[in-house]
């Protein structure tokens, strides 16, 4: 269980279009990897996001399908190598600048679900309601490697993926446009001990009672 996971059941109880902005960094190194375009090479980088034909197409209930330039690559985006080079062409802020218009762009809906590292505090930094979601490195470590399992049918040792994953926050706490912070407003949950539909059930009461205070 992770972010996209409880944004995903979030917008299904509440009837709402989901985006998760992850998902665009990692269209975006899928297309650099893809076209052989170092993910340190921040002009070609920069010229990709552009002319990026991205879709995200909600599928069911809860599931969402990347279409980039018309392919479906939504299995693609989730492997390793893709993931490492997503927190490498994310730390440099002309693309991320770039792959912010995109994804308000994405946004189109008034009301929505939006999920990501910098989402409340960059991307859409005026939203009404903010969560942050936390989990121990070991949580964090074994989910990562069922959604792994499931995904390609083998997964890394836990070990292995406890160092990628520390070193992904790294590039995600000191890049300077965007850093992974608590956004101002936002709500924290430690999702360490409960289920993704636990976490749920926390943030509709949540705003349930916003909801109510307002009237």
């Amino acid at each position: 269980m992770g972010k996209s996971t409880v944004a995903k059941l979030l917008a299904r109880r509440l009837g709402l279009v989901y985006l998760d902005t992850g998902a665009t960094y990692r269209a975006l190194a899928y297309a650099a990897l893809s076209e052989g375009i170092d993910p340190d090479d921040v002009s070609h980088l920069v010229r990709l996001a552009k002319s990026l034909r991205l879709g995200l197409q909600q599928v069911g209930q809860d599931a969402i399908k990347v279409i980039l330039n018309g392919c479906d690559v939504t299995r693609q985006v989730r492997t390793e190598r893709v993931t490492d080079a997503a927190a490498v062409v994310a730390q440099y802020p002309s693309v991320r600048a770039a792959m912010v218009r995109l994804q308000r762009k994405l946004a189109r809906a008034d009301s929505l679900v939006v999920e990501g590292r910098d989402t409340g505090s960059v991307v859409f930094p005026q939203a009404r309601y903010k969560f942050f979601l936390t989990a121990n490195a070991q949580v964090r470590a074994r989910r990562r490697q069922m959604e792994l399992r499931s995904l390609q049918g083998r997964s890394p040792v836990l070990s292995m993926i406890a160092r990628q994953l520390a070193a992904r926050d790294r590039l995600d706490r000191i890049r300077k446009i965007g850093p992974l912070i608590r956004p101002r407003g936002a709500v924290v949950l430690d999702t360490s001990r409960l289920t993704a539909h636990e976490v749920v059930q926390r943030m509709l009461r949540y705003l349930r009672f916003q909801h109510q205070s307002r009237m």
